[in-house]
């Protein structure tokens, strides 16, 4: 059947023969109306590049780049989870945990025994763990001040340690990471109590309880996307952003007079420039998440990039590392205004924002934009529509560029060769969002032959990632963050829609 043909068909009687959808409304378990070459809900959602229709011997030639691509994702799968057995590769549910035991869930909460901290010689070892990973789950305070005040010998809730909303996230998290069975048996029962933690350590009196708060969501958040639990990460991240907002974090050495009296500000002064850091910190670490995973998750981020006079804005400066805070490499009278806006309008600052941290969060920026961009554009716009896009599409690939500048290396066997192993899986994540970007940016150029240099950065950039997991690989089998599976799933479009061109890239040289 010609594809006029199906398209007149689904179009005037509302059906479409078994096996007509295409794949993404397929794999999207959405209703497909069949028209060709786009179907009206991939138009309508901008994922024209994304509509694609099986058909014959064709399935067979993408079946394999398919398979390839997914023995790919198995192995971020076991980056993501080192203590899931060798042999057999499980794909979780998206919208599933992992399920209790008959005794746990035959057991009412309000009858279980109260969780007790693990013995001072295991609780060493779990947060030892937990914090050879601590930048990649979302921590953003001083670690040597948490380690420390960790384990003060008072009990929980005392103001010399942390809050208890934190105690129990940063348990969770280590139990999590560990390899001992025994250990990690309490894995569900420390999750039922970091929750509650998370619901009541605002209403104590904790004299860090603001951060320390925010830091609990964090970690909540980053262990519910990791197991795929979104709607709970997207409750904890919205939760997250709104105690950041409270607190008024986004205008940290604002050059802008605050409106009223500034009684919103529930936070002190900072008592030095390290505890200043950790607010600064904590706003970027946030926006950082809440807009990485909305477009993971096709879904609108929290923080909104807005020009309108009456939106919330970001005045807070760009991050720098928490060893520069801690000597205090800020300076005193900085004062900064318009961050994201002065940053995507192209306007010169004083703040340029070149450490990692910094340029993390404008790899988050950024990948929000291009998503926003993409989202404008589709495979029935018109050439005369896409000229005013030009322009913008222009500046993000600027902004990609320069990013991707500010890298340490533009090679991704580079993460062979740096030392510090959490700090190469730092690199290889940011590398893999920019390169992500990328092929998003270009995607509706690339489209339908609109642009041959478009679709050939398209699978320059698939290439990229592929050779970045593989190097990824190669530094063991810890944890990673699971952000990095949007880059995964980019090579799998492609891997889709151009069969041939991949067979030509991936062919022509094997992969390092």
């Amino acid at each position: 059947m010609s594809s006029r043909s199906t398209e007149d068909r689904s179009g005037t009687q509302g059906y479409l023969p078994r096996g007509g959808a295409c794949v993404s409304c397929r794999r999207r378990k959405m209703k497909c109306d069949g028209k060709h070459p786009v179907c009206t809900q991939c138009d309508r959602a901008g994922r024209a590049e994304d509509c694609e229709y099986m058909t014959g011997q064709e399935r067979s030639t993408v079946q394999i780049l398919e398979d390839n691509i997914s023995r790919l994702e198995a192995r971020i799968q076991e980056l993501q989870n080192p203590d899931t057995s060798a042999s057999a590769v499980r794909l979780h549910q998206p919208y599933n945990g992992a399920e209790p035991s008959a005794q746990q869930a035959s057991t009412p909460p309000q009858s279980r025994s109260p969780v007790q901290d693990p013995p001072r010689h295991v609780a060493e070892t779990l947060i030892t763990g937990f914090l050879a990973h601590a930048i990649q789950l979302g921590f953003f305070l001083n670690v040597p001040r948490f380690q420390a005040s960790f384990f003060v010998n008072q009990p929980s809730g005392h103001p010399s340690r942390p809050a208890p909303a934190l105690i129990s996230s940063a348990y969770l998290w280590a139990i999590r990471l560990s390899h001992d069975p025994s250990i990690k048996a309490h894995e569900a029962a420390f999750l039922d109590r970091a929750t509650q933690d998370a619901a009541t350590t605002l209403s104590g009196n904790h004299p860090d309880k603001i951060i320390h708060s925010i830091q609990a969501e964090v970690l909540l958040a980053t262990y519910f996307f990791a197991n795929g639990r979104f709607f709970e990460g997207k409750y904890h991240v919205t939760t997250a952003v709104s105690m950041v907002f409270s607190a008024g974090l986004h205008r940290i050495r604002s050059a802008t007079p605050q409106p009223g009296n500034g009684s919103s500000n529930r936070l002190s002064s900072p008592r030095d420039s390290t505890e200043e850091g950790e607010r600064i910190l904590a706003l970027w670490t946030v926006l950082d998440l809440d807009k990485s995973w909305a477009v993971a998750l096709e879904h609108a981020p929290n923080f909104e990039y807005s020009t309108h006079t009456l939106a919330t804005k970001i005045d807070t400066p760009w991050p720098l590392e928490m060893e520069e805070f801690e000597q205090g490499r800020l300076p005193q009278l900085a004062r900064t205004s318009n961050t994201i806006q002065n940053f995507l309008n192209g306007v010169p600052t004083p703040d340029v924002g070149i450490s990692f941290r910094a340029i993390e969060a404008k790899a988050a920026v950024v990948l929000e934009r291009v998503a926003v961009f993409t989202r404008k554009c589709s495979a029935n716009t018109s050439p005369q529509s896409m000229q005013p896009l030009v322009q913008e599409f222009t500046s993000l690939s600027a902004m990609l560029d320069s990013l991707m500048g500010l890298l340490p290396s533009s090679d991704p066997q580079a993460l062979g060769r740096i030392q510090n192993v959490e700090k190469a899986r730092r690199l290889g994540i940011v590398y893999s969002v920019l390169c992500a970007a990328t092929i998003r940016l270009h995607g509706p150029f690339a489209f339908a032959g609109r642009s041959e240099s478009s679709k050939r950065k398209r699978l320059g950039m698939a290439r990229t990632i592929l050779e970045l997991a593989l190097a990824l690989r190669g530094r063991g089998g810890a944890y990673l963050n699971p952000i990095i599976g949007v880059s995964a799933q980019y090579v799998h479009y492609i891997a889709r829609v151009d069969t041939a061109s991949v067979d030509r890239l991936f062919g022509s040289r094997p992969l390092r």
